[in-house]
């Protein structure tokens, strides 16, 4: 106690500095590594304006710098409508231009004129759990800060590799290095999941870009080159999906697909409430990351799900009412311009699933639709919905199955669909 008393004392007047190694460590790297780091902008030739805002830092002493896919992906999209303005830690202005790109891991390497010739170390090996480790970048265009947080790790139930990382990034620090406390680049930024939740992309990716070199590519070869790291990522993870063995799992009179993938997170919830006159039980099983292609256009996904409806106070005309409003493919939020995709075309038929029990010889409705991607050619927007129902004199009872996939090949829609609904049977 008197110890304690002291040292309050002590720090409350002075008698000996209170700052951490921690905080020294972030001077030190701030200062170091500033040179290095810049602020990568994308502008509007028209107006003269900013249209997007990010972070990079020099990966090679010939000039290239790493940053985000989505910071600059106006620019590949639309390269006679924008230029990249390179910002150094004493704001003189470079100009830059795209060299690669990696948008399955969203990133992309620069070429800058007028750099030094330096660059920062990457450094692919994990750390320990709790590591502190620092980001840098150019919040909401405020200037360069160093942010301070906890390495926590591969992100669990993930379909693309990400750091969790405990710490606050913001706008404009997209594309900005992580550094170790050796400051070496262990990740990059790029994206907020909540306060104190975000996400980089291990250096790993990062090597494997630059590993192709440094040769520029041809502005006409950008949509072939995102196709192909696209097309290339949907057929590995749906092989590795549809290879592997799935478990099942007893959800009511059925046994159906649980957790078929370690990119999933799965949840249920039900609805008993007596004013609806029906019982409503749910299974939903999802990957939570994406792939970013534009503004508000949005790949990679996948999704599946169960409901379940029983009444035994609804009438026979009431009850498949109700499973006709019910009756509709999940909408997909990824996009909904025009330009992006064409519209849904779907085939409905009705097919018996293996394992029937004699008395159950009702068969099941099922909906298939694709939607096809208008710039990356090949790949579709897929969504299926199956449904069966069987009433009694007392009783009511209803299985709607839902699966959706985005940025996927018609091969791939076809096993998947052809494994899932193979996988439905009734219990025994």
């Amino acid at each position: 106690m008197l110890w304690y008393r002291f040292c309050l004392f002590a720090l409350l007047f002075g008698l000996f500095p209170f700052h951490s190694y921690a905080d020294d460590t972030a001077t030190k790297l701030f200062e170091r590594n500033s040179p290095l780091v810049f602020q990568i902008k994308v502008i509007d030739q028209a107006s003269g304006n900013k249209s997007t805002i990010g972070s990079g830092f020099q990966v090679s002493p010939s000039g290239v710098i790493a940053t985000n896919y989505h910071v600059v992906s106006d620019y590949i999209l639309e390269k006679d409508k924008y230029s990249i303005e390179v910002l150094d830690h004493e704001n003189n202005s470079l100009q830059s231009s795209v060299i690669n790109f990696d948008i399955v891991h969203d990133l992309a390497l620069l070429q800058t004129e007028g750099m030094d010739e330096q660059s920062l170390k990457l450094n692919v090996e994990l750390l320990a759990h709790g590591n502190r480790i620092y980001s840098m970048g150019n919040p909401n265009d405020l200037g360069m800060t160093i942010v301070e947080g906890t390495y926590n790790g591969l992100v669990e139930a993930s379909r693309y590799n990400k750091y969790l990382f405990s710490g606050s990034l913001n706008p404009g620090m997209s594309g900005g290095p992580v550094f170790n406390s050796d400051g070496e680049v262990i990740g990059v930024n790029v994206s907020k999941g909540g306060e104190q939740i975000s996400f980089l992309v291990p250096a790993r990716h990062l090597v494997e870009l630059m590993s192709h070199g440094f040769k520029p590519l041809s502005a006409d070869d950008y949509n072939a080159h995102a196709i192909d790291y696209l097309f290339d990522d949907q057929d590995v993870y749906y092989r590795s999906l549809l290879d592997a063995d799935w478990l099942t799992k007893d959800f009511l009179d059925f046994e159906l697909p649980d957790k078929i993938h370690d990119s999933l997170k799965c949840w249920g919830h039900s609805e008993d409430d007596d004013d609806i006159r029906y019982e409503e039980t749910h299974r939903h099983c999802k990957t939570e990351d994406e792939i970013y292609l534009k503004a508000d256009f949005y790949t990679g996904s996948f999704n599946f799900s169960y409901a379940s409806i029983i009444s035994e106070e609804l009438n026979t005309v009431q009850f498949y009412k109700l499973l006709e409003t019910k009756y509709s493919i999940s909408s997909f939020s990824n996009s909904d311009d025009k330009q992006e995709t064409t519209n849904f075309v779907c085939n409905t038929k009705f097919i018996q699933l293996g394992g029937k029990p004699e008395q159950h010889d009702t068969p099941w409705k099922v909906t298939s639709c694709i939607r096809a991607y208008i710039e990356y050619e090949g790949l579709y927007d897929a969504g299926l919905i199956a449904l069966y129902a069987d009433s009694s004199d007392s009783k009511h009872e209803s299985l709607m199955i839902r699966l959706n996939a985005s940025g996927i090949s018609k091969q791939n829609i076809t096993r998947l669909h052809n494994k899932f609904m193979g996988k439905v049977k009734w219990k025994h």
